[in-house]
């Protein structure tokens, strides 16, 4: 298997740094707009139903495309995937801005923005996903996970909180401009960096036979299909929360805006603190035990949320906390597990599968709880989601083979058949 890479060394992590620093800066603007987005709906249609349809749109075509995005990811050049999906997402909210300027804004209207940035944010996902192996060094990766998770907390705990501060001075059409301001920056760093070239030779094998080979990987690795149906059983359960969140404060609360960037900002902070954890902590013997733990401790959480007194925005945004604490130490270890026994020239394949069979009932989910929403109250779908979360990720433990993940061997690092190790190409 012919690759066209050496192994990442202080190079390679030199450059991916500053990459890095890049996308915090565009995930900053990111996570502004999508909060801004997100509160204009719910104030607007007053509907659970129609925030629902919303979170729906923003993630059923990333559950579609990223297989195909995984395939592309290893065959393509990946600087360039990055900077159109980057691009295309910013075309977007251009269209977003002139439409608010014009006073022809139609929910539908935002119903589009969002699957179009749903279908970019899959290709840019999987991309991203697939570089950092490639370029961060084994013994720095857990750490580098780590810290990813530490910064983009802050960047998501600073976004809502910016989004509801510029709503109160600015109109929505000049907040959005953030967005685009923050994809500018980011470009820069792109353009400065080498990103590795890993991947075989393009006559090798079709596009089809590249997305079977992603699935073949995942059935034939002992442990790692269980873990992914398991991840999307509780994503599924998790994706009431992150839907109805505006709807539970505003309508069952009679919170506003500034309560809800209230407990985002809460619920940031914990996947902030999550993440100092997971960055100062070198290394955790048993991954996949400790990650469940930490899901376990997550749920309790969402069900403390669940249980919040009328109005008492603090008792919640602290039970957020706890909820998001244990998410970053989970999906670090999981990450980072990945990452090594899976090879660096299907990391593209393997990642963008994984990703898609985790979110895959997410869609389902946020159709399913808006409609629930109408029935009963938000607070007993937030309990009874939580606890069957519990139940079945214990039994997961107990019952499957999902702890056999840890035994898979790691991958084999890449011969470089190129003079020059420490000169990436694109």
């Amino acid at each position: 298997m012919e690759q066209n890479h050496s192994p990442a060394d202080q190079e390679t992590f030199r450059h991916y740094l500053l990459f890095w620093s890049g996308q915090l800066v565009s995930l900053l603007g990111s996570s502004i707009v999508q909060f801004v987005i997100i509160w204009w709906i719910t104030v607007t249609t007053g509907s659970a139903l129609y925030l629902s349809v919303a979170t729906f749109l923003g993630i059923a075509p990333f559950v579609i495309v990223a297989p195909f995005a995984g395939v592309l990811t290893d065959r393509l050049n990946r600087k360039m995937l990055i900077f159109i999906a980057d691009l295309m997402q910013a075309l977007g909210v251009i269209v977003l801005i002139i439409l608010y300027s014009f006073g022809t804004v139609a929910i539908w209207y935002v119903f589009i923005l969002l699957t179009v940035r749903g279908v970019f944010e899959g290709f840019h996902e999987t991309t991203v996903s697939a570089v950092t192996p490639s370029m961060v060094p084994k013994d720095r990766l857990s750490r580098m996970n780590g810290l990813n998770y530490l910064f983009s907390g802050a960047a998501r705990l600073v976004g809502p909180v910016l989004g509801a501060f510029l709503l109160q001075v600015w109109p929505i059409q000049r907040t959005l401009w953030i967005d685009i301001m923050t994809f500018l920056i980011a470009i820069v760093p792109l353009f400065l960096i080498r990103i590795p070239v890993v991947k075989k030779s393009s006559k090798d094998n079709s596009f089809k036979q590249d997305l079977v080979q992603g699935f073949s990987y995942i059935k034939r690795a002992r442990g790692l299909l269980t873990l992914a149906f398991l991840a999307t059983s509780l994503n599924f359960l998790i994706t009431p929360f992150g839907t109805l969140l505006p709807y539970f404060v505003k309508f069952d609360h009679l919170g506003s805006a500034t309560e809800l960037a209230l407990v985002i900002a809460f619920l940031q902070g914990g996947i902030l603190a999550g993440g100092l954890i997971m960055s100062v902590k070198k290394e955790f013997k048993r991954k996949v035990a400790t990650a469940l733990g930490g899901i376990v401790v997550s749920l309790f959480g969402y069900a403390l949320v669940a249980l919040t007194p009328t109005g008492q925005f603090w008792f919640m945004a602290l039970s957020a906390l706890i909820f998001a604490l244990s998410i970053p130490v989970a999906n670090v270890l999981l990450q980072t597990l990945m990452q090594i026994v899976v090879p660096l020239d299907m990391q593209g394949r393997v990642n963008s599968v994984t990703m898609a069979l985790s979110m895959a009932a997410t869609p389902l989910g946020t159709l399913i709880s808006g409609a629930v929403v109408e029935f009963t109250a938000t607070s007993n779908l937030f309990m009874g989601c939580s606890l069957a979360g519990i139940l079945i990720t214990i039994l997961s433990w107990l019952f499957t083979d999902v702890r056999h993940v840890e035994t898979l061997s790691p991958q084999e690092e890449p011969k470089s058949d190129d003079s020059n190790p420490k000169e990436p190409k694109d």
